[in-house]
């Protein structure tokens, strides 16, 4: 599946993630068919969260994948209209901001981190390849590639070093993928069109979305058996985490267009909405219960959020 970036006045950290993880905060409806067999319970009333922004120094836009609970990560750009100011990795502890300078890179994101302390993500080399990383210290950086795939995107890592993300094939065709000890496993969602993991607890559970005929869902893969995620009525869902709990974290469209953050717990969905903001997604759920991701404010500016 191919997915336009989103226009330069609108561009998002995420333009540099493709296909279906790198699909912006939406505003235009889609109409999604929500089949019988999907796991699909009474939306509960949205949970009420604390949230604190964390806006790299200068930039016009900041968005937050992940933390361990000292450390968060992402991405930012200075200058979100300009085609030449693109996405840069950082990291934020104590509130110091550090850039992660990938080498031979002109845009980078930063997608996962363990409690090892081991961050993963991708990065854009000048030709315009997309590549996953992993650093251990911030300055010595390994690739991550899928073998023979394109433009392999690493979203997140669990504490044993296991690795998930997505990859593309020679007809452009999105794949699903985990690494462990560098042995490379394809997931991809039976009947899908295209398949990409976001999240890999410590059971190695993991979560992602898949596209058909009716849209973007977001799925589960536990213990061989592959289980659909479908916000009650949107019209298109993503899970992009899972905690070692089972609690399930993303972003759903609803009807209007609007996306919001969700939390899918105790065989109930709960919204997940920082107050005021135009769209708001989720990108990681911590055993703690703690949510980062970004929200959208009035103005049309992404700020990283960070749960207290």
């Amino acid at each position: 599946m191919t997915i336009a970036a989103p226009p330069a006045a609108h561009r998002t950290t995420r333009s540099l993630l493709r296909g279906l993880l790198g699909t912006p905060p939406r505003m235009v409806v889609e109409h999604t068919a929500v089949s019988r067999h999907d796991v699909v319970r009474r939306a509960a009333m949205a949970d009420v969260y604390e949230f604190t922004s964390a806006d790299y120094p200068g930039a016009a836009l900041s968005e937050v994948f992940d933390t361990d609970g000292t450390t968060a990560l992402g991405g930012f750009i200075f200058a979100p209209g300009n085609a030449s100011s693109l996405a840069i990795a950082f990291t934020v502890a104590g509130g110091v901001y550090q850039i992660l300078d990938v080498p031979n890179s002109s845009a980078g994101v930063a997608t996962g981190i363990n409690s090892s302390g081991l961050i993963v993500g991708m990065y854009q080399d000048v030709s315009g390849s997309i590549h996953g990383f992993s650093t251990s210290d911030g300055s010595t950086f390994n690739d991550v590639d899928f073998p023979g795939g394109h433009n392999t995107q690493v979203i997140d890592v669990n504490d044993a070093g296991d690795m998930v993300g997505s990859y593309s094939d020679a007809a452009n065709v999105e794949h699903g993928f985990a690494s462990s000890g560098g042995t490379f496993k394809v997931i991809d969602f039976p009947a899908g069109t295209d398949t990409a993991v976001a999240g890999i607890n410590t059971h190695g559970d993991v979560v992602g979305g898949y596209s058909d005929a009716t849209g973007t869902h977001g799925f589960l893969l536990s213990g061989g058996v592959f289980t659909p995620i479908n916000f009650p009525l949107a019209s298109s869902t993503t899970a992009w985490s899972i905690n070692d709990d089972g609690d399930i974290a993303g972003v759903y469209t609803d009807t209007a267009g609007k996306s919001h953050g969700f939390v899918y717990a105790d065989k109930n969905f709960s919204t997940v909405d920082v107050a005021g903001a135009s769209g708001t997604q989720l990108t990681r759920i911590k055993n703690s219960g703690q949510v980062v991701g970004f929200y959208i404010d009035a103005l049309s500016e992404n700020h990283g959020l960070i749960s207290r």
